[in-house]
């Protein structure tokens, strides 16, 4: 069956068409000479018998594109044909020695013309038309600007016999239908193997045990494979066309646009997708030096062994739940981001994490964070602090004691941490015996138990917490060095609040609108102040500045809060602080500034012009010193 037809709007065409397909014997039975108002029709029916390429020209070939889905091939004019019609053309004005030629048409049915000048003695015009409607105005334009002959098609040469201007028809040979029947041949081979391409691509799709989405530049869905049909539980016709974030809401989406932009080569991260803890790869779909989308890739986390109802239930009335997630971490900035998609990675891997971070930075949160995005969420979750036990004590809390009457001191917390989460606070503070036991635990999935070093298989994830410098600890003997390297490789830090102050603005906006509704309060925060909260070093982290921000909104004497009354506060509930050292000195913890700009506030009783006066400096200078240093006039508030 012939799988190219050629429509051409000449008879004359048609025969030559014949004569190449004859000489180069060619499989072509779909031939015919048609109307250009038939032209989308008569293509229609040659796709219905059978045709994948039309071969068409001119307005025809514009109008089949236009209004069909249909391939076509055009037939472009070759330069020997643009020559011949040239030399046609200069016959019909023989008196004119430089004539110059309209050439109007369809720019793709020509071949370069840049020299025909030059060689043919002429001034060649080319006057581009994209509708046949065109045609008219196009002619009109050539006569103004004093062409001598017209070259066209059909409705070119009809409008100039109206005009009373010559006009050659362009005229093709068999050169120019041979070579367009080529570039229909080279059409069909390109067409047949992306079908074969898209049918492989599809036993892959079909066949690839992860889910699979293939998305646009827009992030909408276009392709989903089976596997990603019974991950969502609906039907690819469900899917596509659906908006990414929709389809996966905990996706952070910015994550995707870094892809689609060209930011990333890709991404990947652990998300839960209908309950399931899934690895997800992002990588952009590109060609001509442009992405066009991107490959989503589902990966099905190995699965630990599943509990049932009644050990779920068993887990929540004896707290062992993880309640906290990756959604509920505050981020406004690139230090918070960064430790966030860290912790998602690693909550795919099975191996110790090391969480490091100040007081009150949250780590335990994050680690909360990290249990529920792994495939140990469906188990236990059991936190255990180091500090303040014996090196016994802590062997029975981690270990287990097999004569403790209580059945959790029995088991012990790796014990009942098996098939999900330990995490271990303040690890620094762990002896060394319990340290080499750990290590066991974490390097052979083995528990021992007693000093006989009787084991038993564990299978659970360990999340160390600390606020040391572990390595510092290695140095000092304090720690085992075999321990910290299998801890270190998987570290996440949480970076302390004063590197954070977009974080501050955004706990401090939270903590007025919670506090507003608990105490009926409707306080304001005047820029200043913020800068000041924003400005200060917090080294109890988020839990210092909730606790603060607390007091500041109950006890604000104004409906406006200003930096005067945050330093206040601050100078209230953080004093400066005094200790005595070795040699019996007193040592002071203020800056030498901001200590004698105290003592000349508190000599003057307040007066700012009586202190600027000593100091030899402007009350604005005097003021902007003060609140440099965090320096309170405590006059000004009474």
């Amino acid at each position: 069956m012939s799988k190219i037809a050629i429509l051409l709007p000449k008879e004359y065409m048609l025969e030559q068409a014949r004569n190449v397909i004859r000489e180069d014997e060619l499989d072509i039975d779909i031939l015919k000479v048609i109307k250009t108002s038939d032209s989308v029709y008569e293509a229609r029916q040659a796709v219905e018998q059978g045709a994948e390429v039309v071969l068409a020209r001119g307005v025809q070939a514009a109008f089949i594109r236009q209004y069909t889905n249909i391939p076509v091939a055009e037939l472009t004019l070759t330069g020997q044909e643009i020559g011949l019609m040239i030399a046609s053309a200069k016959k019909k004005v023989p008196d004119k020695k430089c004539p110059q030629i309209a050439l109007i048409g369809f720019k793709n049915m020509f071949s370069d013309t840049t020299y025909a000048d030059e060689l043919f003695d002429i001034r060649l015009k080319f006057y581009d038309i994209t509708a046949i409607e065109q045609a008219a105005e196009k002619v009109d334009l050539a006569i103004q600007e004093g062409a001598d002959v017209l070259l066209g098609g059909d409705t070119v040469n009809a409008l100039a016999a109206q005009k009373g201007i010559p006009a050659q028809f362009i005229d093709s040979t068999e050169e120019s239908i041979r070579s367009a029947i080529g570039v229909a041949k080279k059409m069909i081979l390109t067409a047949e193997a992306e079908k074969n391409f898209t049918a492989q691509f599809e036993t892959v799709l079909d066949n690839s045990y992860n889910g699979i989405l293939e998305i646009d530049e827009n992030k909408e869905i276009m392709i989903v494979n089976r596997a990603g049909e019974e991950l969502f539980h609906k039907k690819a016709s469900q899917l596509e066309g659906t908006a990414l974030e929709k389809v996966i809401p905990e996706l952070e989406q910015r994550y995707i646009d870094d892809v689609l932009s060209g930011k990333r080569d890709s991404f990947m991260t652990s998300v839960y997708v209908a309950g399931v803890p899934m690895m997800l790869t992002a990588a952009p779909i590109q060609y001509e030096n442009k992405i066009r989308g991107a490959i989503i890739s589902l990966y099905r986390n190995a699965s630990v062994r599943k509990n049932d109802a009644d050990e779920l239930h068993s887990y929540y009335l004896k707290g062992y739940v993880a309640h906290a997630h990756f959604s509920d971490i505050r981020i406004t900035g690139k230090e918070m981001e960064y430790c966030v998609e860290l912790s998602k990675m690693y909550a795919l891997s099975k191996n110790p994490v090391l969480i490091c971070g100040e007081d009150g930075t949250d780590k335990e949160k994050l680690a909360q964070c990290i249990h529920n995005n792994s495939s140990y969420k469906a188990g236990p979750f059991v936190a255990v602090n180091c500090s303040g036990m014996t090196e016994q004590m802590q062997v029975d809390r981690l270990f287990g004691n097999p004569d403790a009457e209580d059945e959790s001191m029995k088991k012990g917390a790796l014990a009942i941490s098996d098939h999900g989460t330990i995490v271990i606070s303040e690890i620094e503070k762990l002896s060394l015996l319990c340290q080499y036991r750990l290590y066991r635990a974490i390097r052979y999935d083995s528990l021992i138990q007693n000093d006989l070093e009787r084991s038993q298989t564990l299978d659970n994830r360990i999340i160390a917490i600390t606020g040391a410098d572990l390595y510092q600890y290695v140095e000092q003997g304090r720690f085992r060095q075999d321990l910290y390297y299998l801890l270190n490789s998987l570290t996440v830090e949480i970076p302390p609040l004063r590197k954070r102050p977009q974080d501050i603005r955004a706990i401090v906006e939270d903590c007025r609108v919670r506090f507003t509704k608990r105490y009926a309060r409707f306080p304001k925060i005047a820029e200043d102040a913020m800068e000041a909260l924003a400005g200060f070093g917090w080294q109890g982290n988020e839990i210092q500045l909730e606790s603060f921000c607390e007091r500041l909104f109950l006890t604000s004497p104004k409906k406006t809060i200003t930096s005067d009354y945050v330093y206040f506060l601050l100078d209230t509930l953080y004093p400066v602080k005094e200790r005595i050292s070795e040699d019996g000195t007193t040592v002071i913890y203020q800056h030498p500034e901001a200590a004698r700009l105290t003592e000349l506030l508190e000599k003057h009783q307040g007066n700012r012009s009586a202190v600027a006066k000593e100091l030899g400096i402007s009350t604005t200078t005097l003021w902007r010193r003060m609140k440099k240093y965090g320096v309170i006039n405590k006059y000004d508030l009474t």
